[in-house]
């Protein structure tokens, strides 16, 4: 906004330099007024023809060049030119700014070998059209390194995200693994050797059985802290899939509002089903980034009348054009389906809706 600013400043400085100008020396006044009023009305139907602005640009320069014949200063046109020639270089694709400058160079070249315009006039344009394809070999670059930055910078959030992800899915993996081969084994062993103990100190009474059941009571209840701690001492579940949303949602910029039930965070889903569920709605949110009409997304996390986990995903879209079942859609009900539940996308008013269902305990 702020370049907008400036343009259109600097244009009416110059038209209005012109006018003032032509006004003092008592040249065309009508002339240049018609010119400037139609150099305008150009100008800012300009944005609209997006892939023929060429069209514009050049069709002002013509009409620069053609004022010189209702006696208008040379210099004043010159300067206009050179304001397009400079602003072309930031708008025009390359194709269409060196056919600009050729038409440019042409015209004044022609005006100049019929006398109609001074060669110093010509040597000017020569000299603005070398800085200005100087300049616009240097955007090029700067444009190109900027592209360059923004894929490099989205590849690597995107491999920080996976890692993030992979390392608390493998971390949660190994601590249940761990979790259960210690109440598996340990604590079955425990409960065992407590239970022969019992027997022993019912059929003898001996104090040294009575100091073996009390060691093996407490080796048995510090196994069972044990394992509660580790399932309890990182998020794992729904609030380990809200915790990765949270930062992908810093990272793509949107404002993700979450509707949960009360009750849904401690329910027991398995690993498998949290990557799927984290899959589903990772998916959802980049499809908004993509399509949407606003940045803001609402998150609805329940439980179904059937006890399954319900999730529903609703994001702005206006536009009328029809669903396409694509690859992330069918990624996204295949990943449901394998876990034994139901997805189905939808639109309603303004809406686009991703809704699905899956049950806690996975299906054989």
């Amino acid at each position: 906004m702020k370049n907008l600013s400036i343009r259109y400043v600097s244009l009416f400085v110059l038209i209005a330099t012109i006018l003032v100008h032509t006004y003092n020396s008592a040249g065309p006044i009508t002339y240049a007024f018609f010119i400037s009023a139609l150099i305008l009305s150009l100008y800012f139907i300009t944005p609209l023809l997006k892939k023929t602005r060429i069209i514009s640009y050049s069709f002002i320069a013509l009409m620069l060049f053609g004022s010189v014949f209702a006696s208008l200063d040379i210099m004043y046109l010159l300067l206009l030119i050179a304001f397009f020639m400079i602003e072309g270089s930031f708008l025009l694709n390359s194709k269409s700014f060196y056919v600009f400058i050729m038409i440019i160079i042409l015209s004044s070249f022609l005006f100049v070998l019929f006398q109609l315009m001074p060669l110093y006039g010509l040597l000017i344009l020569i000299a603005l059209s070398v800085c200005t394809l100087f300049m616009r070999y240097y955007i090029n670059l700067y444009r190109e390194k900027s592209v360059l930055y923004e894929n490099i910078l989205g590849q690597f959030r995107s491999l920080k995200r996976l890692a993030v992800e992979q390392e608390q899915l493998v971390r949660a993996e190994e601590r249940t693994k761990i979790a259960r081969d210690m109440h598996d084994s340990v604590g079955h062993n425990l409960t065992a050797l407590l239970m022969r103990v019992e027997m022993l100190s019912i059929q003898n009474e001996n104090e040294a059985l009575d100091e073996i059941k009390k060691i093996a009571r407490k080796s048995l209840d510090e196994t069972r802290y044990a394992v509660r701690q580790l399932k309890s001492s990182e998020t794992y579940g729904i609030q380990s899939v809200l915790q990765l949303i949270r930062k992908l949602e810093m990272e793509s910029r949107l404002h993700i509002r979450f509707t949960i039930e009360k009750g849904i965070l401690s329910l027991p889903i398995s690993n498998k089903q949290s990557v799927v569920l984290y899959r589903v709605l990772q998916e959802c949110l980049t499809n908004a980034m993509k399509y949407s009409d606003s940045k803001e997304v609402d998150i609805i996390l329940s439980q179904d009348s059937l006890q399954n986990v319900s999730f529903i995903v609703k994001n702005k879209s206006i536009a009328l054009t029809p669903i396409i079942h694509g690859f992330g859609l069918k990624n996204m009900s295949e990943r449901v389906h394998e876990i034994g539940g139901e997805l189905r996308v939808y639109k309603t008013g303004q809406q686009f809706i991703v809704e699905g269902s899956f049950p806690m305990k996975e299906r054989a």
